[in-house]
């Protein structure tokens, strides 16, 4: 876990356009800002308010479906270039977001949080971005952690899955790591999430959670062993696969063209 923490606020330090409520199950309506300048094809930059009043910042790029809505492991709409993004946007409507205290959205509300909360943004956020068809979830690091408890709330609204070095965390060891509050209250965390509540959600979680497609993208070259501990999410669905690329973690900064290429495959159809 201190491999997504750690890089999260690395992240947030070097990368640009990064900025700074409770959530609710229903959603109010979007606010377009003028486009940011892109290179991304038909980029719609704009803004999203929660019923709670809390504002979201998205980007979309790109038409066609099934959607993907992409979840960060750390800054948000900043981490999904264009070398990423637009052979993906070249058949489908590819989105990402700011999670409440990450990027140019508002700060996560000063409580303790788990996925499920950050899950009941993203399904807010997918209802605002006309994403609530089956689409297609696709996480890296962190993200992929929710990405995948997201999709085991509601399969039905799942085209199909990816996770881009995503691992299996043990419980106990992130406990040792983070302290018994899971570390939500420690500075670094800006999203309150208590992460060893989380991997105890996931751990318990009953698989498979569906029968859509699953592409679980993991590094040659990060931590010994993790490709291994990542075939443990094979087990979502039966029509899994996993796939090895040369790189380090953040495989979608050094290998973007290849993550894409991997990922048209999995489309329906």
């Amino acid at each position: 876990m201190r491999r997504r923490v750690v890089g999260a606020i690395a992240l947030l330090l070097l990368l640009s356009g990064c900025g700074g409520g409770s959530e609710s199950d229903s959603a109010g309506t979007p606010t377009k800002r003028s486009p940011t300048t892109s290179s991304a094809p038909e980029s719609d930059d704009g803004q999203l308010t929660l019923e709670s009043g809390a504002v979201v910042h998205y980007r979309c790029v790109g038409h066609g479906t099934p959607g993907i809505l992409f979840e960060a492991g750390g800054a948000g709409t900043e981490e999904f270039g264009p070398a990423l993004v637009d052979p993906l946007a070249a058949v489908a409507k590819v989105c990402t977001y700011d999670r409440l205290g990450q990027g140019a959205s508002d700060p996560a509300p000063e409580r303790h949080r788990t996925v499920d909360d950050v899950c009941d943004v993203e399904d807010q956020v997918r209802q605002h971005l006309d994403l609530e068809n089956p689409s297609v979830l696709a996480g890296q690091s962190a993200g992929a952690n929710q990405v995948i408890w997201c999709a085991a709330r509601r399969p039905e609204a799942v085209a199909a899955l990816v996770s881009i070095e995503g691992y299996h965390d043990d419980p106990v060891k992130l406990a040792a790591e983070f302290g018994p509050d899971g570390g939500w209250q420690s500075g670094g965390n800006a999203e309150h999430v208590d992460w060893v509540t989380s991997a105890q959600m996931l751990d318990k979680m009953r698989m498979p959670v569906g029968r859509f497609p699953v592409l679980v993208i993991s590094a040659a070259n990060a931590d010994p062993g993790g490709a291994t501990n990542q075939r443990y999410w094979l087990a979502l669905s039966p029509r899994s696969r996993q796939v090895v690329l040369e790189g380090g973690h953040n495989l979608h900064f050094e290998v973007p063209d290849k993550v894409a290429a991997e990922m048209l495959k999995v489309f329906p159809g």
